[in-house]
């Protein structure tokens, strides 16, 4: 008899979480479609290209917007059981509260965990497919000026670094390298080259001149024709100019971006912010389902509309407190680990509060 409740309750949830994923996804597709439509129009994209675009922009929608997917279904799916009774008839059949939330909460991690996996590890590929799609062929921008940078720098360890005043990085070559070593306050040795390239996953100078300098400051020079250089060990898509933001990044994708800045000694502390989010953001979905089913159980709070209302305040509640914590971590105004998991925290009192404290 467990085992059948369980699976009763599993269908309203997962019906209801279909519904509202449909719903609400396409709504914001068809808000986006309409924004979009003069670029459309004016850059004449192929409707094929239009529903591909779509297709993985639906993708980031539920990436995106599952918390909220799930906080309706639980809400949506326990009013309904609720407004017919059926909570109440399960409650005078001696099941409690709690055990009629826990299919709710157990399907809820699952979830989460599929909902991790999926926006780290299955969509980032879907997702730079969909901004090179956005970039290239809706706005109509140059890859070719995207792959030319200029002036990088690179920072290989303490004490040793490179430039590179010029670089193709679909053509893997560019020109006027340097590659600086010191020890202390000392210029130890300069490497310099007039071209650069990558060729057999390495570096490769040409025309260039090697100068070592010792401790009494006298140097020595020597003029190459090639010359391999082991040291770098970035490759050329490191420097292309990213049309892609760090929080719209895979996991590991933004792991190496905070090792490059790291590396370059470049700012990460929003970066790394976004990392810890990566974890945080899934788990809204499980704290939520211990407001959401307490308060839709109640008889007298039950029905669509009341449920959708709670929904969209808990939500919008929610969301607006996150970003302003996240803002405040940004500009180092709270620690890291509060801007990231403050209001989980704080919503996760509430959530057992609200549990703790229903009729049971």
């Amino acid at each position: 008899m467990i085992k059948k409740l369980d699976l009763y309750l599993l269908r309203y949830y997962l019906q209801s979480l279909a519904v509202v994923t449909v719903a609400i996804g396409l709504t914001i597709i068809v808000v986006n479609m309409v924004e979009q439509l003069r670029d459309f129009v004016d850059h004449r994209v192929p409707l094929l290209t239009i529903l591909q675009y779509y297709l993985f922009f639906g993708g980031w929608v539920i990436k995106s917007f599952m918390p909220m997917f799930v906080l309706l279904a639980a809400l949506f799916s326990v009013s309904i059981l609720a407004r017919r009774r059926e909570i109440l008839a399960m409650k005078a059949a001696g099941i409690s509260l709690y055990r009629v939330t826990l299919p709710f909460l157990l399907a809820t991690i699952l979830l989460a965990i599929g909902h991790f996996y999926y926006s780290e590890y299955l969509f980032p590929p879907l997702n730079q497919r969909r901004i090179e799609l956005k970039e290239f062929t809706i706005e109509n921008r140059s890859k070719a000026a995207m792959a030319k940078v200029r002036n990088v720098f690179r920072q290989i360890s303490p004490g040793k670094f490179y430039t590179i005043t010029s670089f193709d990085t679909e053509r893997g070559d560019g020109r006027d390298f340097k590659l600086y070593a010191t020890e202390g306050n000392r210029l130890k040795q300069i490497i310099t080259a007039d071209k650069v390239a990558f060729e057999d996953h390495r570096w490769l100078l040409r025309m260039g001149q090697v100068r070592d300098f010792d401790s009494l400051a006298k140097e020595t020079f020597l003029e190459f024709d090639t010359m391999t250089v082991a040291l770098v060990k970035d490759r050329p898509q490191d420097f292309e100019s990213k049309i892609i933001k760090p929080e719209d990044m895979g996991l590991e994708q933004l792991k190496d971006y905070i090792d490059l800045q790291k590396r370059t000694g470049g700012p990460f502390l929003r970066e790394s912010i976004d990392l810890q989010i990566k974890y945080a953001f899934p788990m809204t979905s499980i704290i939520i389902i211990l407001i959401c089913v307490p308060f839709a159980a109640n008889p007298q709070r039950s029905g669509i509309a009341v449920s959708f209302s709670v929904g969209a305040a808990i939500s919008l509640l929610y969301f607006i407190l996150f970003r302003i914590l996240q803002s405040a971590g940004y500009n180092e105004k709270v620690p890291e680990m509060a801007a990231v998991w403050g209001i989980n925290a704080v919503f996760l009192v509430i959530g057992l509060v609200v549990l703790i404290g229903a009729r049971k």
